[in-house]
């Protein structure tokens, strides 16, 4: 596994044995090929999340944020601390980019 983003209370990692980024961010964990990060990374990043704030300030969830994750009539719930959080995490400046599958071929794995 090779660490791709971390923050308090999430972190994204790539495993070159199956292709795939775990994203963990608190209690939930996805597993995503590069264009499913891909995309929920833009997904959360054009989110204007003051106006679902608005939107959603009188609802019973203390969590005002609802953000699809791409499973039916399943939400990621989110306060607007943990928001941010999560869209720093997926900007992964830990590494300015995702790696394509061209750049993990000239990667020299080393398995122990």
């Amino acid at each position: 596994m090779k660490l791709i983003s971390k923050s308090v209370n999430g972190q994204i990692a790539f495993c070159p044995c199956q292709n795939v980024f775990h994203m963990e961010f608190g209690n939930l964990l996805l597993n995503l090929n590069y264009e499913e990060l891909k995309r929920f990374s833009d997904y959360v990043r054009n989110i204007d999340y003051t106006h679902y704030l608005r939107l959603n300030k009188d609802s019973f969830n203390r969590r005002k944020l609802l953000l699809n994750i791409g499973a039916s009539k399943a939400y990621l719930c989110l306060s607007s601390s943990e928001f941010l959080e999560l869209r720093e995490l997926l900007e992964l400046k830990n590494n300015p980019r995702l790696l394509n599958n061209s750049d993990l071929i000239n990667w020299e794995l080393v398995l122990n």
